[in-house]
């Protein structure tokens, strides 16, 4: 059997940073172990960014099964996913997970990784999201750019660039954003000083980030990218692995365009053990994020994605937790309970509630920082 254990301090006080110990273990033997600086917790203006009218959510949720019924439906076929995208492992001994707008989550037996378990081709998807302008509608807000840049790219601009000098010892000078979205940061990263281009495939997000930006990001298949003439500093991942029906794919490309002696990979992902999953397996009427198969045919635990990005050739070195539980709660009970005005009433509450899930890694969201393992 191979496993993750994870070593971190028993304190009764919350820390927001902190060293843990993740080690490998095949057959109860340590194959490898990985010392992991830990960051808990993100402030975020969630409503300043989401709202509170639960008419959007619900339209938006609406959307997502119409397009969960073509994507799955008969006007597309689907096929059985034989192997765990993350470790390999026989899908045939994966159990039931949840069952979200009529698609069916499996959870590998061996790495703990939930994906949907019978899935559109490849090219199908790639096409959904190179055509789909509502998919792309969070990432084309022209009214909330400088409230993205602040609240949400800049923070996590800091941690990869606070990480990659302690781990090189050297300031940041490139990076590669890969699944660019409206091109947020890669311009984030311009206007620190840094060199930085992205790959997008949403013609929506490209044509967002040209006129806003004046950014023109690569709309080729980053799989088939040849290695560069100029390696870069730090390649990211921001919310990719998990629209990719073969995540180490990416993984693999990306450890031969990172810099040989001093280069390193930023993923993040949604993870399914957390609260959001929980509410939303029990209320998922309205899904308008987290446990969408439109989008996230790939949910991770902290053990898929450190598997993944080992058996890649990568080795992690720091990790991020934090998410919008909080918010997900308040708006499932909302919506239940029809009080349209819960939201705004009771949006005081989000920071500490989410506070207290990041503490004990119960979010919906991880960052982990990986390097080369040589």
């Amino acid at each position: 059997m191979k496993t993750w254990t994870r070593t971190a301090p028993l304190s009764s006080a919350p820390q927001s940073q902190h060293r843990e110990v993740w080690e490998y273990v095949d057959g109860g033997t340590t194959a490898a172990s990985f010392e992991v600086d830990v960051k808990v917790g993100k402030p975020l203006d969630v409503l300043g960014l989401k709202g509170t009218s639960l008419e959007d959510i619900s339209a938006y949720a609406s959307f997502l099964k119409t397009a969960s019924d073509s994507l799955y439906g008969r006007s597309h076929s689907t096929s059985h996913v034989g192997e765990c995208p993350c470790c390999g492992a026989d899908s045939s001994r994966a159990s039931d997970a949840v069952k979200v707008i009529g698609v069916l989550y499996r959870r590998c037996w061996q790495c703990s990784h939930v994906f949907v378990g019978s899935q559109p081709t490849t090219e199908t998807l790639a096409q959904y999201f190179t055509e789909s302008e509502e998919h792309s509608m969070v990432y084309t807000d022209r009214d909330s750019v400088e409230l993205r840049l602040g609240q949400v790219i800049k923070p996590k601009l800091d941690w990869v660039t606070e990480t990659y000098y302690k781990r090189c010892g050297r300031p940041l000078r490139s990076v590669l954003d890969v699944g660019a979205g409206g091109g947020h940061f890669v311009e984030a990263c311009r206007r620190a000083g840094l060199e930085a281009e992205g790959y997008e495939i949403s013609e929506a997000s490209m044509r967002f980030a040209k006129d806003v930006f004046g950014i023109d990001l690569r709309n080729t298949d980053f799989l088939d990218a040849e290695s560069p003439s100029a390696q870069f500093d730090v390649i990211t991942f921001w919310g990719l692995l998990e629209y990719t029906p073969h995540p180490r794919d990416f993984i693999r490309v990306a450890r031969r365009m990172l810099d040989p002696d001093c280069g390193m990979l930023v993923v993040e992902v949604p993870r399914f053990d957390c609260l959001s999953t929980a509410i939303q397996s029990n209320s998922s009427s309205v899904v308008a994020r987290h446990l969408d198969p439109t989008s996230h045919v790939n949910l991770f635990s902290d053990a898929s994605l450190a598997t993944a990005l080992r058996s890649s050739g990568f080795k992690p070195v720091a990790a991020w937790y934090f998410g919008m539980d909080a918010y997900e709660l308040l708006v499932q009970l909302a919506i239940q309970l029809a009080h349209p005005e819960m939201m705004a009433r009771l949006a005081p509450l989000i920071p500490g509630l989410q506070a207290c899930l990041d503490s004990a890694e119960l979010c919906d969201d991880i960052i982990v920082a990986a390097v080369p393992i040589n």
